[in-house]
C-alpha cells in the first residue's frame, strides 16, 4: 500500500454539475432506514440508535448500475481512480461500484467515529448480519478475505461545524481533520480501516429539525430542503446554507488480476462454517473454554463472547 490516504482537490472539473445532479434527485431517505436494527445503526454512527437524527441519504449507483439521473457526472471521475491507485499501489484494478449522497441538517451531537460496513469474500452485507461482518474485521482474524474498497468522501458546506475527523495512521495515531469552507476537496481512504467520524454540525443559534422518523423523507424545495412526512406534508426544512452534503464514491480494489480472478471466480471464499472454525481455533489459542456453536448467529452467549472477545477501539474525536 502505498499511503494510507490521500487529499485530492480539486475533485470535479465542474462543482455546480454536481450540485445541480444532487439537487434535481431525490426523495433522500433517513440514514437509519439503511441499518436492519438497532446494532446495525450504531454501527453505522447513530449515538442513540432509536432515534434518527436529520441525516439522509439516497444510493445514486449501486452495483455499478446507476440509479439516479446524471450520476454519471460524479461517479464517472478518473481522479478517484487515480487517487485510489495512490492508496493501494499504481497497477491496482480499480472497479467503481457505488455513489451514495448523505445530507445532513443542523445537530448538536457528532456522527462518532466508526469505520464503514467491511465485507469479505462470499461474505457480505447483503446476507449477513453487519455486527458479525464487524465483530470479524475488529478480530483481523479474516483479512486475507477481507474486500480491499477505497472510498472518497468529498463535501460541499460553508457553514459552522461539520469538520471531517479521520485517522488514517490508526485509532491510536494523530488524528487529522478537514473544516469547512467544503467545496472541492475528497479524502480518498480505506474507510473500512479508517476511523472517521463528523462534528457537530451547525452554530450555538442553530435548531435542529424535529419529528424524523422512518417514514420522513428529504425533498428539494424551492432554494432549500424540506423534510416531509409520509404523506408529504412539510415538517421542517433545512436552508441550503445549513445543509451538509457529503458525496461518497466506492470502488473495490484488487491489488492484480489473480486476485480480481479469485473474486470473480468465488475461489477461496468465507461460509458461516469456516467463520465459525477461525473463530473457534482463535479462542481456543486463547485459552477461552467454548463450545462449537451450531448456528453462530442466533447463539446469543457464543455472541456476546466474540463482541467481548474482539472489541472495536474507536478514537475520540478532540
Amino acid at each position: 500500500m502505498s499511503t494510507t490516504a490521500t487529499r485530492l482537490s480539486p475533485t470535479f472539473e465542474d462543482v455546480d454539475a454536481v450540485l445541480a445532479v444532487i439537487r434535481s434527485a431525490g426523495p433522500f431517505w433517513p440514514l437509519s432506514n439503511y441499518a436492519g436494527n438497532d446494532a446495525e445503526m450504531a454501527a453505522l454512527g447513530s449515538r442513540a440508535p432509536s432515534f434518527s437524527p436529520p441525516w439522509f441519504r439516497q444510493d445514486f449507483v449501486r452495483e455499478g448500475v446507476v440509479a439516479v439521473d446524471g450520476a454519471e457526472a460524479i461517479f464517472d471521475n478518473p481522479r478517484f481512480v487515480d487517487a485510489a491507485r495512490n492508496v493501494y499501489g499504481p497497477d491496482c484494478i480499480v472497479r467503481p461500484s457505488h455513489l451514495y449522497v448523505n445530507i445532513m441538517g443542523p445537530t448538536p451531537f457528532p456522527f462518532i467515529p466508526h469505520l464503514d460496513v467491511p465485507a469479505f469474500r462470499g461474505f457480505t452485507r447483503a446476507d449477513q448480519p453487519i455486527w458479525l461482518l464487524k465483530v470479524m474485521a475488529n478480530s483481523g482474524l479474516f483479512e486475507t478475505w477481507r474486500t480491499k474498497i477505497a472510498t472518497a468522501v468529498s463535501w460541499f458546506y460553508d457553514g459552522v461545524g461539520g469538520d471531517f475527523h479521520y485517522w488514517p495512521d490508526g485509532a491510536e495515531g494523530e488524528g487529522r481533520v478537514e473544516s469547512p469552507p467544503f467545496r472541492n476537496v475528497s479524502i480518498v481512504a480505506d474507510n473500512e480501516s479508517t476511523f472517521h467520524g463528523v462534528s457537530p454540525l451547525g452554530g450555538p443559534d442553530a435548531k435542529m429539525p424535529e419529528g424524523v422518523n422512518s417514514h420522513s423523507r428529504l425533498v428539494r424545495g424551492e432554494g432549500r430542503w424540506d423534510i416531509v412526512d409520509g404523506d408529504g406534508a412539510l415538517i421542517a426544512h433545512i436552508e441550503d446554507d445549513d445543509a451538509r452534503i457529503t458525496v461518497s464514491w466506492k470502488a473495490d480494489v484488487f491489488y492484480d488480476a489473480e486476485e480480481a480472478r479469485m473474486v470473480d471466480e468465488g475461489i477461496d471464499t468465507l461460509d458461516i462454517d469456516r467463520v465459525t472454525d477461525i473463530f473457534m481455533a482463535d479462542l481456543l489459542a486463547r485459552g477461552v473454554d467454548v463450545q462449537r456453536p451450531t448456528d453462530l448467529i442466533h447463539d446469543e452467549e457464543f455472541v456476546a463472547l466474540i463482541a467481548k472477545t474482539y472489541p472495536e477501539h474507536p478514537p475520540k474525536m478532540g
